[in-house]
């Protein structure tokens, strides 16, 4: 019965809002129909690995949802429900990463010439990888590998209760990431769009320089993370792992660059050196604070994913129970 309910409830989630509760119900009662007349042919309740079998010929929560929907497909109604959630996937990255830039530009008072400067066009962008994911759904089924989307398991389904990580704080991570690494890889330029206040320059401690390289790979790190909670968000219990060894990691190297004098170096050829050493004074207090915070911040999320993790455990074992009453 849990793995049903799981089944119907991944289904109903790429359902229309106005149809999800009948499909949802439509859903379940055939199945369990289903399942009894196995029972009554096999004289016994159906095995975990049987009610598997079950859900597995019956079809995959996007195929299935696929067949409620009206869309006039672009591609194979096999590949069209995995191509259009990568899709929808990509729109709210993108879309999340240009409305960090856009927040960007406007606390900086930038012009829109300086914005283009800087920031490649977002229809270049979303056309670009509109393009390679089509093409990608496209030679899946040219090439008759559309059986490969159809290995999937039930039990790695998320549990039909239990709080997890919405897939729209996901994907801010993912835009969040994104961002950092073409600002952190030089790929995105702000100079051209945040000028350094008065006579003032900011650039960064040689402590950054020395954790490039372990910076880039936690935040490459984070985005595969994220894509995987995203992509197999039954795999909790190794979403949670991932997660923790993540922030984790990232305490670390942050423990270590906070072993440095300074973080930011502070210059102007206007300013005297005695209010100068005291404007660095300031902004490396703020810095330790700052990065203080942020090894806080992540500590409480570890603590956060672990306390969904065992409400998403306990939900999953109460279902059984709650059947058999």
């Amino acid at each position: 019965m849990d793995l049903i309910d799981r089944y119907v409830a991944a289904i109903a989630r790429h359902l229309p809002d106005k149809q999800a509760a009948d499909i949802e119900s439509e859903l379940r009662d055939l199945l369990m129909s289903r399942q009894e007349e196995q029972e009554a042919q096999l004289g016994r309740g159906l095995t975990a690995a049987e009610v598997e079998a079950l859900l597995i010929a019956f079809g995959h929560p996007l195929t299935v949802a696929g067949r409620y929907r009206t869309v006039q497909y672009l591609i194979g109604p096999e590949v069209f429900p995995f191509w259009w959630a990568a899709i929808k996937v990509m729109l709210a990255v993108v879309a999340g990463v240009y409305l960090v830039l856009i927040v960007v530009g406007m606390l900086t008072d930038a012009t829109p010439s300086q914005f283009n400067r800087s920031v490649p066009s977002v229809w270049y962008v979303v056309i670009y990888l509109f393009g390679m994911i089509t093409l990608v759904g496209l030679g899946i089924e040219r090439f008759g590998k559309t059986q490969a989307l159809q290995r999937w398991r039930p039990r790695n389904l998320p549990p039909a209760g239990g709080k997890q990580r919405s897939r729209f704080e996901i994907g801010a991570e993912i835009a969040a990431d994104v961002v950092f690494i073409a600002w952190w890889s030089g790929w995105i330029d702000f100079s051209n769009i945040m000028p350094y206040p008065g006579a003032l320059r900011f650039d960064l401690a040689p402590i950054w320089a020395a954790w490039h390289w372990p910076i880039l790979g936690y935040a490459v790190a984070a985005i595969v993370a994220n894509l995987t909670a995203i992509a197999r968000p039954g795999w909790i219990v190794g979403n949670t792992v991932m997660l923790t060894a993540r922030y984790l990691a990232g305490m670390v190297i942050l423990v270590q660059v906070m072993a440095a004098d300074h973080w930011l170096v502070v210059s102007s050829p206007t300013l005297a050196p005695r209010a100068l050493a005291m404007l660095q004074t300031n902004v490396d207090l703020g810095m330790r604070i700052g990065i203080g915070l942020t090894i806080f911040g992540m500590a409480t999320l570890v603590v956060l994913a672990w306390w969904r993790l065992r409400r998403a455990l306990r939900s999953q074992a109460a279902a059984p129970r709650a059947a058999a009453a």
